[in-house]
């Protein structure tokens, strides 16, 4: 499974068919081949509101995504901060929340809104945790080795049972190259551009 083809896709609820959401992107770091993070969009009316959940919470599938958590957990998570007037909250820089295995272990690490239509354009929020980067923001970006710019990045390879990260693809035109995830070593704070480190590059002395 490619990481692009779960972009967009409904997240439902255990043993239900209604989706609650979708997701809209997911938390990479170089040199980490598990999935830790996956942003999903908890908003039924068009708007933003954000929600990490750990991978260890969802189910992956080709047409839907299973969430461990309840509607009635869900519904709780829409309406945190139900007291404030959304269009008073301060909400340029609030990471999502982020949501625990089964629902058991929800800290408010990072929050989202309940934005309504006048507000679904609002920045993307940073990941959580130390380095992670989102893959949607990274796609297209030049990927470089020892020998120098190999292309283009444009996805990634994923096992969906395991959870774990396996090939990044690379727009080396004409041909698309693969290389193991464990490779890329790093993505600047920038973000513009990532780095591979393989077996084969040549040593440098320091």
């Amino acid at each position: 499974m490619k990481l692009s083809t779960l972009i967009n896709t409904p997240v439902v609820p255990a043993g239900t068919d209604h989706a609650i959401g979708r997701i809209s992107d997911i938390a990479i770091r170089a040199g980490q081949t598990e999935l830790e993070y996956v942003l999903v969009n908890l908003s039924v009316a068009g708007g933003n509101d954000p929600v990490a959940f750990t991978a260890d919470t969802l189910k992956l599938g080709a047409s839907e995504v299973v969430c461990a958590l309840s509607h009635h957990q869900v519904n709780h998570l829409r309406q945190r901060e139900g007291g404030e007037d959304p269009l008073a909250v301060d909400i340029k820089g609030l990471p999502p929340l982020v949501v625990g295995p089964f629902g058991n272990a929800i800290a408010p690490v990072v929050m989202g809104a309940i934005l309504n239509d006048a507000l679904r354009q609002r920045p993307q929020p940073r990941p959580p945790g130390s380095n992670f980067r989102w893959f949607a923001k990274l796609q297209g970006n030049p990927v470089f080795d020892a020998t120098g710019e190999l292309g283009r990045f444009m996805d990634i390879e994923l096992d969906p049972n395991t959870k774990v990260l396996r090939f990044l693809l690379i727009d080396g035109r004409p041909d698309i190259l693969s290389f193991p995830f464990a490779e890329l070593r790093n993505i600047p704070d920038d973000e513009h551009y990532m780095v591979l480190s393989r077996p084969s590059d040549p040593l440098h002395p320091v």
